[in-house]
């Protein structure tokens, strides 16, 4: 794996948290921590009518040997800031390396040796440890019972405005959507909490 030196181009520090500090860099080992890498000179065409590696951004997180791939999410990058969500990992830390244009960028471009980092750890996995009933008919309410890292849904309410709070997004149950809120008077259905939430299947099917 080469590495080249492109003018311009450098690699601050990567973080979990929007506008976070390098030691803020830890996540889920089950994937899909939104990670914010920040620097200069990264490739701003990532729309190209004519997608190509030699018109935007990629990101990989490597460990000795392995390399995985960094799902990019365009829609947040700029010159200065790229973000993508991090596959299932090992638990462990992982150098986190740019590409530009096709083109990996030399660790001799970041701020710091280890300025660029990822750490994956099971701690910081959302679990369910119960979901009841197991069994009923469709549109019910189902109670999940967990460790959600979480107690937060839309960043309106009170504690859950700021970026280094997370939010759940949303809830599915066999790819059909469990909704949090009732529709009729937009209010949840219970209190949420980090541990404990209820849900509506909406689901027709049995």
């Amino acid at each position: 794996m080469f590495s080249v030196v492109i003018d311009a181009t450098t690699v601050s520090h990567a973080t979990t948290i929007k506008g976070g500090s390098r030691e803020q860099n830890t996540g889920s080992s089950e994937g899909g921590t939104l990670l914010w890498v920040y620097g200069t000179g990264f490739a701003q065409n990532a729309f190209s009518e004519v997608p190509s590696k030699n018109t935007s951004n990629s990101v990989k997180l490597t460990k000795g040997d392995n390399t995985y791939d960094c799902q990019m999410h365009i829609e947040k990058v700029t010159d200065t800031q790229l973000t993508c969500y991090t596959p299932a990992l090992p638990p462990g830390q992982y150098i986190v390396r740019v590409y530009v244009e096709g083109n990996l960028i030399d660790l001799s471009q970041h701020t710091y040796p280890n300025s660029a980092t990822f750490r994956s750890t099971q701690s910081n996995a959302p679990r369910i440890t119960q979901i009841l009933p197991q069994a009923g008919l469709p549109q019910r309410l189902i109670r999940l019972y967990g460790y959600f890292k979480s107690k937060c849904y839309l960043r309106e309410f009170d504690g859950c405005s700021g970026s280094d709070v997370p939010v759940i997004s949303r809830i599915y149950v066999g790819g059909q959507l469990c909704n949090l809120i009732d529709p009729d008077g937009g209010v949840y259905y219970s209190n949420l909490n980090s541990t404990q939430l209820t849900c509506r299947f909406e689901s027709n099917e049995v």
